[in-house]
């Protein structure tokens, strides 16, 4: 089942001068070419690159700059003339969630940015947009074998008392999000700790059994729990002498 594409990419330039500047990238990047057997509609091109399939999508109509949390970014709606929608293509399924081709996936949507003169970055499962210089910064560094790109992928919200912290984006990459509970750290000492649970279960999958991991603390260990359905992990801190430091 086709779903909406996660990655957008924002011109300020009518989307007849995009597509332009499209064709003459394809046309002339070995790596890349339009699958003569994909979809024929006009509205999207399917495109390899890499060995993998990906959909370029004409209709996502106007973004919605509006409610995005912006990172490094100050493109307002009024900006935007433009848009191309970014997914993998339907037949990879739930693709996303095998590391190498998410890392595809972001660096084809960081190459793009770069090539057709994006001006934002748009990743919607979380509703974060990015300023493309620092997206195609992050990718590349990803893709080099650096840290997985947390900051333009996933989002963090503490509830009204900053006690507990949530993310949100990560359930497309592993199918799992998690929520970090702490009444004695402060509010940057949680981030830390949900940068890190991030990088691990964008890269290494969601966790499906109870366990305690190592803390950023010597002293301490993250205890996992998944709940019932498995698509929410929640982290508590506590010793290694077993006392719990954080309420749950």
């Amino acid at each position: 089942m086709e779903t909406s594409p996660p990655l957008l990419l924002l011109f300020d330039a009518s989307q007849s001068e995009v597509r332009s500047k499209f064709d003459a990238l394809v046309a002339r990047d070995c790596n890349m070419s339009v699958d003569p057997l994909g979809q024929a509609e006009k509205s999207k091109t399917t495109i390899l690159c890499d060995g993998l399939t990906f959909l370029c999508d004409w209709s996502v109509g106007q973004p919605n700059v509006a409610s995005s949390k912006k990172i490094f970014s100050t493109i307002g709606e009024e900006m935007v003339h433009s848009a191309m929608g970014l997914a993998l293509h339907p037949h990879i399924g739930e693709g996303f969630r095998i590391p190498e081709i998410a890392k595809a996936f972001l660096s084809l949507g960081a190459s793009l940015s770069r090539q057709l003169g994006a001006i934002a970055v748009l990743w919607r499962p979380a509703a974060l947009q990015t300023d493309p210089d620092y997206f195609g910064e992050v990718i590349d560094s990803y893709v080099s074998g650096g840290v997985f790109p947390v900051l333009p992928i996933v989002d963090f919200e503490f509830d009204d008392e900053e006690r507990v912290l949530r993310s949100n984006g990560l359930d497309l990459l592993c199918g799992q999000e998690f929520e970090i509970q702490s009444d004695q750290m402060e509010r940057p000492e949680i981030i830390r700790r949900a940068i890190r649970l991030a990088h691990d279960l964008a890269t290494n999958g969601a966790v499906e059994d109870e366990q305690d991991v190592p803390d950023i603390d010597p002293d301490n260990v993250i205890h996992l729990t998944p709940n019932n359905s498995g698509n929410l992990l929640i982290c508590r801190i506590k010793s290694n002498a077993e006392q719990i430091v954080t309420l749950g």
